[in-house]
């Protein structure tokens, strides 16, 4: 491609953009359109959505909405008195090193360096979220990994 042609393109380009830019902005059609977020929360909610603040999800522990199945995490937990949880609180630059650590530490996970080789292995220690995370020791390696990055 020649000097011509490469400045014609870009020529080209800048008009181009520069009319939808014009239309865009000259019509006035955008202004209002992004909701407050009292008007989000409430479209959301009219859908059927639930809306929770982040750290306020975090601390709740979820509960099944079968009866049958919650009757029988009842008789599970009366049964097997062993089960441990632990609320872990990832802060700014932890290392999945620091998680594994500590999970091992409240007997969470029997083993760190292998809890932290999964992680690195399945790319789940680049998506570590920040904040509070109920976990158990009944937990797979998985379902850690997804309540922590999740």
């Amino acid at each position: 491609m020649n000097k011509a042609r490469l400045q014609g393109l870009s020529a080209g380009i800048i008009f181009t953009t520069t009319i939808f830019a014009g239309f865009h902005y000259g019509t006035g059609l955008f202004e209002g359109t992004t909701p407050t977020e009292e008007e989000a929360k409430e479209s959301l909610v009219k859908k059927g959505f639930v809306v929770t603040h982040p750290m306020e999800e975090a601390k709740k522990t979820v509960q099944p909405k079968d009866p049958d199945k919650d009757s029988m995490e009842k008789g599970a937990s009366k049964k097997d008195p062993s089960i441990v949880t632990y609320t872990i609180y990832v802060k700014t630059n932890m290392t999945t090193t620091e998680i594994a650590d500590s999970l091992a530490n409240e007997k969470i996970i029997d083993d760190a360096a292998e809890f932290e080789a999964y992680m690195n292995d399945h790319d789940f220690s680049k998506k570590i979220q920040i904040g509070d995370f109920v976990v158990t020791n009944n937990m797979k390696y998985r379902q850690l990994a997804n309540t922590l990055t999740h």
